[in-house]
């Protein structure tokens, strides 16, 4: 029992500073931990975000390719009722 006390109080110096450097250890581990797992939440709400901008990107793609074919479908109406009209105008002109 005395060498051991004689060993703390010889080495005290030495002991405190190696229980310092393992307290400090430890603590920048629980801060890093937490770090950590602040750096995966906000990871993971960017990623939400990037998914829900992809769906938006998509959704705007498909509202074009409705527009497109929408349009097509304009053109072809407006051409057949031009070609309406014409032969309308012929059928007048041959019954005067």
């Amino acid at each position: 029992m005395t060498q051991v006390r004689n060993f703390i109080s010889d080495n005290l110096r030495t002991i405190l500073v190696i229980v310092s450097f393992v307290v400090t250890l430890y603590v920048q581990h629980v801060s890093n931990t937490e770090h950590i797992n602040e750096l995966t939440r906000r990871c993971q709400m960017l990623e939400v975000k990037v998914q829900d901008q992809y769906e938006r990107i998509d959704a705007i793609k498909l509202d074009k390719a409705v527009f497109e074919a929408t349009m097509t479908q304009f053109t072809s109406l407006q051409t057949d009722i031009r070609e309406m009209r014409e032969d309308i105008k012929e059928l007048l002109k041959q019954k005067r």
